[in-house]
């Protein structure tokens, strides 16, 4: 299995992070050199239908992790098999190549993105096989004890279950079909804050203002076959303060 890693260039503490945790047989580990949002020209973006008019809360990072993701959705559009995509803090389950391989079998021809790992500090909004909607929330405790992220690279578990997904945070590891491909480059660019996500649990709506963000408009709102695993097969400590996305 090749993974495709998104890291910027500056943060080689991640590399080494993700090398530690993740490096491994049957997994061929391919740095992705990230797009720097500082540097990304507006109106160029604007011109090539990448950002719209009301995308001014997309920060800097925001639109650099967008465009880093772009590229390679861009890629896999043209391939003929699955893609594997993750962050560069991801910690993968120790059985993560063949489990991940496991939950794609399971599926129906026609599936577009299925997120192996996602942010545990957000809702999920699934369905089962047989229609059972559900909101998944986490309490992420266990996150803070000595060596879990240790652990968790070394285990090996019952195979996760593939749920239709309507809401999922977070990039941080998926796998992505040339038609998904395809359909997301469509649905959630331009980057834009004109249609408000539906925030399933919460009872509000919200602006996106991110890439996950648009991800969601697309799944609450078009015609994506969109999956997620439980449980995941990537966690993060999705540490905002060590975030080159969020604006802080």
């Amino acid at each position: 299995m090749r993974l495709s890693v998104i890291n910027l260039p500056s943060r080689a503490d991640r590399r080494v992070q993700f090398l530690a945790w993740n490096e491994r047989p049957g997994v061929e580990i391919a740095f992705v050199e990230a797009v720097v949002g500082a540097a990304a020209d507006r109106a160029d973006l604007a011109g090539r239908n990448l950002i719209a008019a009301d995308a001014a809360n997309f920060s800097a990072g925001a639109i650099g992790n967008a465009l880093s993701h772009h590229k390679l959705w861009a890629e896999a559009a043209q391939t003929q098999t699955p893609v594997f995509v993750c962050e560069d803090d991801a910690c993968l389950r120790g059985d993560f190549a063949a489990q991940a391989a496991g939950a794609l079998a399971q599926l129906a021809p026609g599936w577009d993105v299925v997120f192996l790992g996602y942010n545990t500090n957000a809702t999920i909004a699934a369905q089962s096989a047989d229609g059972l909607k559900v909101l998944l929330n986490f309490d992420e405790s266990a996150k803070k004890s000595a060596g879990y992220f240790d652990n968790f690279a070394r285990m090996a578990a019952p195979a996760p279950a593939p749920l239709l997904c309507f809401q999922a945070w977070g990039t941080l590891a998926y796998a992505l079909s040339p038609q998904g491909a395809a359909k997301l480059l469509q649905l959630c660019f331009p980057l834009s804050g004109k249609t408000e996500i539906m925030m399933f649990g919460q009872n509000r709506m919200l602006k996106p203002y991110t890439l996950d963000g648009m991800i969601n408009v697309a799944l609450q709102r078009a015609p994506v076959n969109a999956y997620c695993v439980f449980p995941p097969l990537a966690v993060s400590s999705n540490d905002v303060a060590g975030s080159d996305v969020v604006t802080r």
